[in-house]
């Protein structure tokens, strides 16, 4: 992410190419197939700005240089396989994170085989860095790349007023209330497109500056996730004064309901609409 001023390009990396021969013009949007088959990788580093090391970031400020201007985004863009990788700041909690999104277990496991990957955890600017893969769940077709950035690809401008929430959702299978899911497989069904399911995803992909919302699921944990890009704050402010959102803790088959609100780091656009959905 940051390599406090190494060389990224003697790092071992998936088969990359310049970005633009890698980006493809996505054909048609994606299908549910597309869904079955992706991955979410969400990796979380805790900033330490007080390394004191020669080359690494002091502050956020240091780091949107770097990303950006200093374009240590460039080893993700055109990587085999990634969809996108979001570099996203929290303030509040003072995070750095990666939200990726691969077109299959195949593609997400080469790259968290490289020495790229790797390499987070060897950086003096985070404390602790923790990785978790995610499920996107059958019916989020119908929730994301609905809205479209303002230039094709994307810019340094669009990602820069673009913000992300994202949404975890500890699940209760016991509730005991009747309608409410019991089962992991109850909690996908609802979530499939119809006529399989009852494709709830699709009221969020009408919602005003919504380019995308993953629905993801984490079986370990039995956590379900909402990874959310707003095209700007305005979009994300509105969605969250909503009875959509205000309500979405209530129901008694949900234990706990927790968000976080991130800033999307220049360089992103480097990373972002690669490779083709095939449809299905």
């Amino acid at each position: 992410m940051f390599c406090c001023g190494g060389d990224r390009d003697n790092v071992d990396t998936p088969v990359v190419e310049k970005r633009e021969q890698k980006v493809a013009d996505v054909v048609g949007a994606p299908g549910a197939k597309d869904m079955e088959s992706a991955k979410l990788l969400y990796v979380k580093l805790k900033a330490k700005w007080d390394s004191g090391v020669d080359g690494c970031p002091t502050n956020i400020g240091d780091l949107r240089a770097g990303l950006g201007d200093g374009k240590m985004t460039e080893p993700w863009g055109g990587m085999d396989g990634l969809r996108h990788k979001y570099f996203a700041y929290c303030e509040e909690t003072d995070t750095v994170s990666g939200v990726y999104v691969f077109f299959s277990q195949a593609k997400l496991d080469a790259y968290m085989a490289t020495e790229l990957f790797a390499s987070h955890k060897q950086m003096p600017h985070f404390s602790s860095v923790d990785a978790e893969v995610v499920d996107v769940m059958s019916g989020t077709e119908l929730s994301i790349e609905k809205t479209a950035w303002s230039h094709t690809p994307p810019t340094r401008e669009d990602v820069s007023k673009a913000v992300m929430l994202i949404v975890q959702i500890k699940m209760d299978f016991n509730s005991g209330v009747e309608g409410c899911p019991t089962k992991e497989e109850e909690l996908r069904g609802f979530m499939m497109a119809p006529p399989t399911g009852m494709g709830y995803p699709a009221q969020f992909g009408a919602l005003e500056g919504l380019r995308g919302k993953y629905f993801g699921y984490n079986s370990e944990t039995e956590t379900c996730y909402g990874f959310y890009t707003f095209l700007d704050k305005a979009s994300l402010d509105k969605y969250m004064a909503s009875d959509l959102f205000k309500k979405q803790g209530e129901p008694p088959h949900i234990k706990e309901l927790t968000f976080t609100i991130h800033e999307v780091l220049p360089g992103t656009e480097r990373s972002l609409d690669q490779g083709s959905w095939t449809g299905q």
